[in-house]
């Protein structure tokens, strides 16, 4: 018999250490990439794992701004520090690495969101969010022509958001020009 779990319980905790070395809740989609980028297990697999940590109630999800993210509960928090050990140490190292290498992008991610909306008129909808821990900071929506302006606007937004929110700001509270 092996010491290392396998199968869906190893998925399972894979799952379970993700989410506590990050410490953030992680979207499915979030999941889903660190999953793909390091080849931790196909995507059924995943979501099937996160479905039924979630049943039995060692992750929550968490409503955000464009659907839900999960993170640790205090149940998952114990079963993960009971057994994190199952998990072979090139795998816990190799999560460890993409933490330490991506940590801070993860972490922008979930402070920026947005998402399309196509509307019955056939133009596009951009909402675009900026998020400090569950206070939208700003939230914009955007007319757009076409669905390719609409996604142009959604990936620029990451990079983008901090001189908006700047920008809206300082025309908000600037004190008006006294005239003569």
């Amino acid at each position: 018999m092996s010491y290392f779990s396998d199968g869906f319980t190893k998925n399972k905790l894979i799952v379970l250490y993700v989410l506590r070395e990050l410490d953030l809740a992680l979207t499915r989609e979030q999941l889903t990439a660190l999953s793909g980028e390091r080849e931790l297990m196909p995507y059924f697999e995943l979501q099937s794992a996160v479905s039924e940590l979630e049943e039995e109630g060692l992750v929550a999800a968490v409503p955000q701004a464009f659907g839900q993210s999960y993170s640790l509960t205090a149940g998952g928090r114990d079963t993960i520090d009971m057994f994190f050990e199952r998990l072979p140490l090139s795998l816990r190292e190799d999560i460890q690495d993409y933490v330490r290498q991506n940590g801070g992008r993860v972490i922008r991610s979930a402070q920026y969101a947005s998402g399309t909306e196509k509307l019955p008129s056939g133009a596009y909808r951009a909402t675009l969010k900026a998020l400090e821990g569950d206070n939208e900071l700003i939230a914009l929506n955007l007319l757009l022509p076409d669905a390719q302006s609409a996604r142009l606007a959604c990936r620029q937004w990451e990079g983008s958001a901090g001189d908006i929110y700047r920008y809206v700001l300082n025309s908000l509270l600037r004190e008006p020009k006294q005239n003569d």
